[in-house]
């Protein structure tokens, strides 16, 4: 259990490890920036992380975890929660159906920074990896989660890599993209034949009332790059490059995207992909930070809400 001072920000992480391979130096990446601002993560979703890995960075942040492992072996999501800010609903029992990338979930409840007392109401959390290859996959992982997660009134945060992009910000055409078949696994085939880049994700969370936090951030708040893209870079990418002419007017958006419901934007501080060179090294997934505000996250929370169970 963390032992410091409780924070006015609450502190939120995203990111895929690409297969864990260079863990230690993402753990490096977080205590360099903790180091600097004097915030650590609070809550921490990872997605493709590899056996032992999800308990090495909970013990190196401490932070307690909650994980999924894929089903064959290998990649793993989980999530991360510091316990002086959150506490696990003990009644919360995932039952994911056969998903190949299982979501760590978990709900939970906020503490009071001066009582300790818990929160009126839970936060559904989830870190998801969406199937790379198949939307129709996709969808149902993200249907299960919304329908079981985030009920009517109920609170969630939702956040890791989605392998489709949001509406508006995707690639007008995956036609001319040189890996044909990254182009198909992108895509969706429409009722007139005619392939598109999948937005599927995005077009279901928004119209369930969750807010794309660095789309939000972006166009409300005025913060420059919390919706740039989140993948792309690296020389390895080259094949899988969306030509320029192929771009959509506003950019191209970010695959690795946190949503929240709406309830939760009034406590928005700050939203950021984080892309400095040292940082595109890690991983070919840019990770995100978001941030909170405390006192009015728990507002928000501990407010008295009558939810109904169907």
């Amino acid at each position: 259990m963390s032992t410091t001072p409780l924070p006015d920000v609450i502190e939120h992480a995203n990111g895929n490890i690409q297969h864990g391979q260079k863990v230690q130096q993402f753990l490096e990446l977080i205590e360099q920036r903790t180091q600097a601002s004097g915030i650590r993560p609070h809550l921490l979703t990872l997605q493709e992380l590899q056996e032992g890995q999800a308990q090495l960075v909970a013990d190196r942040l401490g932070l307690a975890f909650v994980e999924e492992s894929n089903v064959r072996p290998g990649s793993r999501n989980a999530l991360f929660y510091d316990t002086t800010v959150f506490r696990p609903d003990p009644e919360w029992v995932p039952y994911v159906e056969g998903i190949r990338h299982r979501p760590a979930t978990a709900r939970l409840y906020m503490a009071d920074p001066a009582t300790s007392n818990l929160s009126r109401r839970k936060i559904s959390v989830a870190s998801i990896h969406g199937n790379f290859g198949n939307p129709e996959a996709r969808s149902d992982q993200l249907r299960w989660l919304l329908s079981n997660m985030v009920k009517d009134k109920r609170l969630a945060l939702i956040s890791g890599d989605w392998n489709a992009w949001p509406a508006g910000r995707a690639p007008l055409t995956m036609d001319n993209v040189a890996d044909r078949a990254y182009a198909l696994d992108r895509s969706v085939l429409g009722p007139d034949g005619v392939f598109r880049p999948d937005d599927q994700a995005d077009r279901m969370l928004t119209y369930r009332g969750m807010v794309w936090v660095g789309g939000h951030a972006a166009a409300v708040l005025g913060q420059v790059g919390a919706d740039r893209p989140s993948t792309g870079h690296g020389p390895d990418k080259e094949r899988q490059r969306i030509p320029a002419e192929d771009l959509p007017p506003a950019g191209l958006g970010p695959i690795d995207r946190t949503y929240v419901t709406e309830e939760l934007l009034p406590a928005l501080l700050s939203a950021e992909i984080l892309a400095t060179p040292e940082v595109q090294a890690i991983s070919d997934h840019l990770p995100e930070v978001t941030c909170w505000d405390r006192s009015v996250l728990w507002d928000v929370m501990d407010a008295q809400v009558k939810t109904v169970r169907h």
